[in-house]
């Protein structure tokens, strides 16, 4: 994806962009979005991190380019580094009021409903095993790291891990993971002392992924978060004492992925009984949808008393109707109910 530079400042408000009739930009203003972004960011991104403009702009292509088209324009709108990186990583989500209306012969009923918003940026995540897969071995490359030395390393590549001493492949790491699971290896360090793990981008915590003895081989699982998006590396590794060390990871943390809502329409029809007075009927969503709306009808003249969701637990899990009946004639009748879930990763 080429990378659009020299856009006016105007680019960056609320309003420049167009929309299409849902109000998201169109997916062919793509490239002057993430133009914009990498425009407004590449000073802060090479006075705070060292990497030059054009370099980040580089390495944020995968990013930008697969990035969902509305947390793109979200993204371009942020205030702060750190806020756009999360509207870009989708972690922005809002919670959003949604109405559905549905209508069965003429009868209309509304019910408003807010979807629970998906895991941000830092939190809510959800872990997917790998098959066991080495990203580091310093004995194979760059020897063992220095005492109160710290080294910096990657967590993805398109490629392979073969310049970290690692695998043949990209082990199954995606782009911009928050976190990978991992065990990392001592093998006879120098002395007694420790390994700490921790993002590229952030001060070393007073903290210790493993501790090692001096002389053998130690080893321990350990969780690590990663720099993102477009960073020259994703983790820093600083050794206490003089070690070798070595990386497998078994897994990695992302947000959960909005998918497009699932809906469907749940009806229950049948006879009002040669009876006067209510007759209550109702319909049930299927197994993990909620209720959004839903209605109640049937032949002209037909007597709705009441048309409401059915609550369960505090939760629409389904719509009835108190009807009424006839002593002359049997009345057909239907209800049905709009049935939604927001499927995720």
């Amino acid at each position: 994806m080429a990378i659009l530079v020299g856009l006016p400042s105007a680019a960056f408000g609320l309003g420049f962009f167009r929309t299409n009739t849902t109000g998201i930009a169109p997916e062919e203003m793509r490239e002057e979005l993430a133009s914009s972004i990498v425009q407004r960011w590449s000073p802060y991104v090479q006075e705070t991190y060292g990497v030059s403009g054009a370099e980040w702009g580089r390495r944020m292509t995968t990013t930008l380019s697969k990035a969902d088209i509305s947390n793109l324009e979200r993204a371009v709108s942020a205030p702060s580094y750190d806020s756009m990186t999360m509207e870009l990583l989708g972690g922005g989500y809002k919670t959003q009021e949604l109405t559905a209306t549905s209508n069965v012969r003429g009868i209309k009923a509304k019910q408003s409903f807010s979807p629970k918003a998906l895991g941000t940026a830092g939190s809510d995540l959800v872990f997917t095993p790998l098959t066991p897969c080495r990203i580091i071995d310093t004995r194979l490359v760059g020897g063992p790291i220095a005492a109160t030395a710290t080294r910096s390393f990657k967590a993805y590549t398109a490629t392979d891990f073969t310049a970290q001493g690692g695998a043949a492949s990209n082990c199954g790491l995606p782009a911009n993971a928050s976190a990978i699971s991992v065990k990392i290896v001592s093998e006879f360090p120098a002395t007694t002392g420790y390994f700490t793990a921790y993002p590229f981008n952030e001060v070393r915590p007073l903290a210790s992924s493993l501790n090692y003895a001096g002389g053998s081989t130690t080893s321990d699982q350990s969780n690590i978060r990663l720099c993102r998006p477009g960073c020259a590396s994703e983790f820093n590794v600083y050794s206490d004492a003089q070690s070798t060390l070595i990386v497998d990871v078994d897994g990695y943390y992302m947000e959960p992925e909005a998918t497009e809502l699932d809906c469907t329409v749940a009806q229950a029809s049948g006879n009002l009984a040669l009876l006067g007075g209510l007759q209550p009927k109702s319909v049930a969503c299927p197994a993990g949808y909620t209720a959004t709306g839903g209605g109640c009808g049937g032949p002209l003249g037909i007597g709705i008393s009441n048309s409401e969701p059915d609550v369960v637990a505090g939760r629409p899990t389904g719509w009835k109707c108190d009807l009424v009946g006839s002593l002359l004639s049997v009345i057909s009748y239907q209800v049905n109910a709009t049935c939604c879930r927001t499927p995720g990763r």
